[in-house]
Parts: structure tokens; C-alpha cells; sequence
């Protein structure tokens, strides 16, 4: 065998072997051999790269479980901020068209309380409403003789 060739018996295998060996020659210098272990084994350039590029794909393949653990986590995160978010969200909602309902039978009460005390006046507050929201958008008036207009050209409003 030369120091080169494959060693495929493993490192306690190849100690006793070398210890073997050693206790033959050595007891003629007086020596007596006890336990050898192997320090370090140079292994063939081609079987070092692929032994780490074994190591890198390992390493690469942990990195990627705890990125998709990671990224899962996420998604379970947003997940629920957006669950609470809809649900902050349709309560404001909520909250607001009730008072919105609310303000709005107020107003009607009060249309219809002041109707019902001078009925004229309502008529009056509705065609100034009316004509705010409406003459803006007129460049002409074809018609004064219209009903619509009684209040804005009538001398006496009626």
C-alpha cells in the first residue's frame, strides 16, 4: 500500500493496523508503543470538495426551512392585523352610521316639528335650499313665471 491509496477501513482500524506495524520496528530503539491516533487524514481534493459542498447544501437546506418558518410566521402575523384591522374598522363603521341615523331622525324631528308650526316657512327654508344648489349650474333664467321661482321675483315672496 502507498500513502495515498484509499482508506476506506476507518480511523480505529487504521490506528491498530498502525500500531501494529510500529511495535515491530520500534522495540529495537528501545521503545514500546502504546496507542496511536491518527491527528489528521488528508483526504483527496476531490472528495474534500464534494465532502463540503455536501456541507454547503446541508447549511443551505437548514437556512431555507428556517426562511419558510419565518415567512409562514409572517403571513400568520398579517394575517391577523388584518382580521383586526376589519374588524377595528366595521365597528368605526358601525359607530358612525348609527350616529349618522341618529343625527339624521334629530334633523327630521326638527323639519317636521317646525312644518307642522308654520307650514309656509318650511315651504320658504326648502326653495332657498333649492335655489343655492341650483343657480350656480344657471346661466340663463328662460322662465320667471315658473312656481319655482316665486319667492326669488315675487315683490311680496308669495
Amino acid at each position: 500500500q502507498t500513502q495515498y491509496e484509499k482508506i476506506e477501513k476507518g480511523r480505529l482500524v487504521l490506528a491498530e493496523e498502525m500500531k501494529t506495524l510500529v511495535s515491530e520496528i520500534v522495540p529495537s530503539f528501545g521503545i514500546e508503543v502504546v496507542d496511536i491516533l491518527p491527528r489528521q487524514i488528508k483526504y483527496s481534493d476531490e472528495l474534500s470538495e464534494s465532502v463540503y459542498q455536501r456541507m454547503i447544501k446541508e447549511r443551505n437546506q437548514i437556512a431555507q426551512a428556517f426562511r419558510a418558518y419565518g415567512e409562514g410566521k409572517k403571513a400568520e402575523w398579517l394575517g391577523k392585523l388584518e382580521n383586526e384591522k376589519r374588524t377595528i374598522l366595521s365597528s368605526a363603521y358601525a359607530k358612525g352610521e348609527s350616529i349618522k341615523g341618529k343625527a339624521d331622525a334629530e334633523a327630521s324631528k326638527i323639519y317636521a316639528d317646525s312644518f307642522g308650526r308654520d307650514p309656509s316657512f318650511f315651504e320658504f327654508w326648502k326653495a332657498i335650499e333649492s335655489y343655492r344648489k341650483t343657480m350656480p349650474a344657471f346661466n340663463k333664467t328662460l322662465s320667471t313665471g315658473m312656481d319655482y321661482f316665486k319667492y326669488l321675483y315675487s315683490p311680496t315672496g308669495r
